[in-house]
C-alpha cells in the first residue's frame, strides 16, 4: 500500500463502514455448525480528485467463514479477511473477526482484535465483510449503513431478484454530513448468489461509489469487490484445518490476554506450518499478522510496554473526598459502570 495514499483511508472507510448486514435473509443451508466457506477474488479501490486520472490499488482477496456452536449453544462464525496486493508494493495481511449469529438481529460482532499500529487494521477498507445477505421486502426499502462504524446513514433501496441470486441497488442518492463536508453515495450495489449445491452464498460482488468535497477539491472514491466460494466443506472433511483452527484459537486467546510475542510466537509457528502449504493458508496469515501488529503496538517502544502491562487489568482501588468533602470509595461507587478518571490540578 502506497503510503500517499493513506492521506484519503479515512474516506475510503466511508464506503465500507457497514462490514455486517442489519437483519438475517431466510433460513437456508449456509452457515451449518462446522460449515466452511472459502472464496477468493479481487478488490480494487481508486480515487479520482477533481478532473485527474483515477489512481488506486488492486488486491488479490481471501474471505474464509468457519462456522461454529458454542458449549452454550451459540452459533457464531470466525471471518478471515486477507489480501495481497496485486503489484509489487505492500505486503501480504490479514485480520479476523468473530460474528454473532442470531434469528432477529442478524450477524453481529462480537470479538475483533484489539487496535493495532499495524496496516492489517485497514483491510477492513478494501475487503467490506459481507457474508449473508440483508433482508429487504420487494420495492423499495430503507437500508442503512454505518459511516466509519460511527454514523449511520439510511439509504433507499431496491430489492432485485436475480436467476439465482439477488441484487441490492440503491434508487437514489444519500447525502451525509463526514466531518464537517457534505459527503453523496453516488452508488451501492451488491450482488449475491446462491450456491445450487449447499444453498450457500456462492459469490458476492459489491460496488460502491461516493464523493466529497475537502479544501475545495472534489474527490470521487470507488470500490468493486467480486468474490467466489472456491470451497465449501465441512471442517470433519478438513482435518488439516481443523487441527490448524484449534491452535490459532489458543494464539487467539494468548493476544487477548496480552501474553509477550515471545509466547504467542511458538502457537504462530505452528498454525503457518500447519496451513501455509493449504487452501487455509489465510488463517496463518492473520495469527502473523496479529502478532506482527502486537509487537509494533506494545513492545517496539517504553509507552507501549506500559500500555502492554495495565490492559486488561484491575484498577487500583483507592477513596478520596469529593468537592463536599465525602469520602468516595472508587470501587463501590464505580462497580458494573464504564467509569473516565480525569487527574488535575495545580501545577
Amino acid at each position: 500500500m502506497r503510503p500517499a495514499f493513506y492521506t484519503f483511508l479515512f474516506l475510503l472507510c466511508t464506503l465500507l463502514g457497514a462490514c455486517w448486514a442489519p437483519t438475517p435473509a431466510e433460513a437456508n443451508d449456509s452457515f451449518k455448525p462446522g460449515q466452511v466457506i472459502r472464496y477468493e477474488g479481487t478488490t480494487r479501490i481508486s480515487q479520482t480528485v477533481g478532473e485527474g486520472q483515477p489512481q488506486g490499488d488492486a488486491f488479490k482477496c481471501t474471505l474464509l467463514t468457519l462456522s461454529e456452536t458454542s458449549s452454550t449453544g451459540k452459533n457464531s462464525i470466525l471471518a478471515i479477511r486477507e489480501l495481497v496486493p496485486a503489484g509489487e508494493e505492500g505486503s501480504p495481511v490479514a485480520s479476523y473477526d468473530i460474528l454473532d449469529l442470531k434469528e432477529k438481529s442478524g450477524l453481529k460482532s462480537r470479538e475483533t482484535p484489539m487496535e493495532l499500529e499495524a496496516s492489517h487494521q485497514m483491510v477492513g477498507i478494501y475487503l467490506p465483510l459481507r457474508v449473508r445477505m440483508p433482508e429487504l421486502a420487494q420495492g423499495k426499502s430503507s437500508y442503512e449503513v454505518m459511516i466509519l462504524n460511527q454514523i449511520p446513514v439510511s439509504i433507499q433501496c431496491g430489492l432485485q431478484s436475480l436467476a439465482s441470486g439477488t441484487a441490492i441497488r440503491n434508487t437514489e442518492k444519500a447525502s451525509f454530513d463526514f466531518r464537517g463536508s457534505k459527503a453523496t453515495l453516488n452508488k451501492w450495489e451488491e450482488r449475491y448468489t446462491n450456491d445450487k449445491k449447499t444453498g450457500a452464498i456462492g459469490r458476492i460482488a459489491i460496488n460502491y461509489e461516493m464523493s466529497v468535497s475537502i479544501n475545495g477539491n472534489l474527490i470521487t472514491l470507488s470500490l468493486a469487490c467480486d468474490l467466489q466460494a472456491k470451497e465449501i466443506t465441512t471442517l470433519e472433511k478438513t482435518p488439516t484445518l481443523k487441527k490448524g483452527l484449534a491452535v490459532f484459537k489458543n494464539a487467539s486467546a494468548a493476544f487477548a490476554g496480552m501474553k509477550a510475542s515471545s509466547q504467542t510466537g511458538p502457537l504462530v509457528n505452528e498454525v503457518s506450518k500447519l496451513l501455509d502449504e493449504s487452501p487455509w493458508s489465510a488463517l496463518a496469515r492473520a495469527a502473523r499478522t496479529q502478532r506482527q501488529g502486537f509487537i509494533e503496538t506494545f513492545e517496539a517502544d517504553d509507552a507501549g510496554k506500559v500500555l502492554a502491562k495495565i490492559l486488561g487489568k484491575k484498577a487500583p482501588d483507592f477513596t478520596l473526598a469529593d468537592l463536599k468533602g465525602k469520602q468516595v470509595n472508587f470501587s463501590k461507587e464505580t462497580a458494573g459502570k464504564v467509569t473516565l478518571l480525569s487527574f488535575w490540578g495545580y501545577g
